[in-house]
């Protein structure tokens, strides 16, 4: 029992069909991974904003505080 020339057709169209299912399966795979990282992108540059806007805010108490400082000192000044 050997392989004839239809054997060989069938087997020369089945290839890139499996070849076909294999790529499709690296394209999700990869689609899956741009997801994840799209998401975990998203998630630092969430973290960023938060991040500077808690840095903005603790500079400017850091810096109210000084001035109610420079502030209390002024009256010590005066009434002393």
């Amino acid at each position: 029992m050997g392989l004839d020339k239809r054997d060989m057709e069938m087997m020369a169209v089945s290839i890139p069909t499996v070849d076909y299912f294999e790529i499709k399966e690296e394209i999700d795979r990869l689609t899956d991974s741009v997801n994840r990282l799209e998401k975990i992108v998203e998630c630092l540059a969430e973290l960023y904003l938060k991040e500077r806007v808690k840095n903005w805010e603790m500079i400017l108490q850091a810096m109210l505080r000084k001035e109610e400082q420079k502030k209390g000192n002024a009256n010590v000044h005066r009434t002393g």
